[in-house]
């Protein structure tokens, strides 16, 4: 059950960089249009979530087979979360 859990894990941190990656699009028309260093400090928060995700996907990849059975709920619980939060930022900015 676990492996299963981590596997969707993976996919959830998938989407997550999905997300974030619209969210980033969706901020660089903001500066574009605006020039502002609130647009800018926008833009520079979406790529951190780009960044983040990715390095999550990649460490859930690579640690896989060390990671212990009982985190997978955890770690499946937050990349939930995250996909959600994230979800809600891009459809608040995109509205």
């Amino acid at each position: 059950m676990s492996n299963v859990l981590m596997e969707a894990s993976v996919a959830l941190g998938l989407i997550s960089i999905i997300l974030a990656g619209a969210l980033f699009a969706l901020y660089r028309r903001v500066y574009a249009n605006t020039k502002t260093g609130f647009g800018l400090a926008l833009l520079v928060f979406a790529g951190a979530f780009v960044v983040q995700s990715g390095l999550t996907v990649y460490s859930y990849l690579a640690a896989m087979p060390i990671i212990p059975d009982s985190f997978a709920p955890f770690l499946f619980a937050i990349g939930l979360c995250e996909a959600t939060g994230l979800g809600a930022v891009v459809w608040t900015a995109a509205h």
